[in-house]
C-alpha cells in the first residue's frame, strides 16, 4: 500500500508454482499469504521479532527500510519508516498477541494515509526443519488497498525467503 495510485494486481497461484506457496485475496477486503520457508521455526520467528533482523528485510523489494522501532510485547508499539521513489511511508501499529514461535498479531496503519486500523496475524508452523508462514491481513478499507497490500506483503515474503534460505539474515 505504498503508493495508492499505483495499481498492482493481486498475485495469484499458477499451476507451475509449488503447493507450498499461496496467495489468496478474499472478500471483505482481506488477504492471506502462505509460504514454506526453508529454515527452522525458531529462526524464522526471531527474524520477525528482532529489530536488527527486521531491518534487513521488512520492506518490499523496491523500498528502503530506513528505521525500525519496535517493542515486542502485548501492547507494545512498532514503527517502520520506509522510503520509495514516491516518498516516505511509515507503518505503525500495536502488538495484540504474541505466542513465541507460533503467532504474532498486530494492528497496521499508515501515518500519512487515513486508513482504519487493520489487523495482521502471522502464524508460524514448525514443519521439522522448515516453517509454514501464513500471514492474514484483515480490515482493509477497499479492494485497491487489498491489492496494494498483497503486492507489498508478497514482495516482502520473497525477499524474506531468499535471505532466510541463503542464511544471509544476521543478528
Amino acid at each position: 500500500m505504498l503508493d495508492r495510485n499505483l495499481k498492482q494486481p493481486p498475485t495469484k497461484k499458477t499451476q507451475d508454482e509449488p503447493e507450498k506457496n499461496e496467495t489468496t485475496v478474499t472478500s471483505g477486503f482481506q488477504l492471506t499469504l502462505t509460504r514454506v520457508i526453508n529454515a527452522p521455526c525458531a529462526l524464522v520467528y526471531r527474524a520477525w521479532t528482532e529489530p536488527a533482523q527486521l531491518a534487513q528485510w521488512f520492506s518490499p523489494a523496491e523500498v528502503e527500510l530506513r528505521r525500525v522501532t519496535t517493542e515486542i510485547k502485548v501492547g507494545g508499539a512498532f514503527r517502520f519508516h520506509m522510503v520509495s521513489k514516491n516518498g516516505d511511508h511509515i507503518a505503525t501499529g500495536t502488538y495484540l498477541e504474541i505466542i513465541p514461535d507460533r503467532r504474532l498479531q498486530f494492528t497496521w496503519t499508515w501515518e500519512t494515509y487515513a486508513m482504519p486500523d487493520s489487523v495482521v496475524t502471522v502464524d508460524f508452523e514448525d514443519l521439522g526443519g522448515t516453517t509454514r508462514l501464513t500471514l492474514r491481513h484483515e480490515g482493509l478499507p477497499d479492494q485497491e488497498d487489498a491489492d496494494q497490500h498483497t503486492h507489498g506483503w508478497t514482495s516482502m515474503f520473497e525477499k524474506f525467503a531468499a535471505l532466510m534460505e541463503s542464511n544471509r539474515i544476521q543478528g
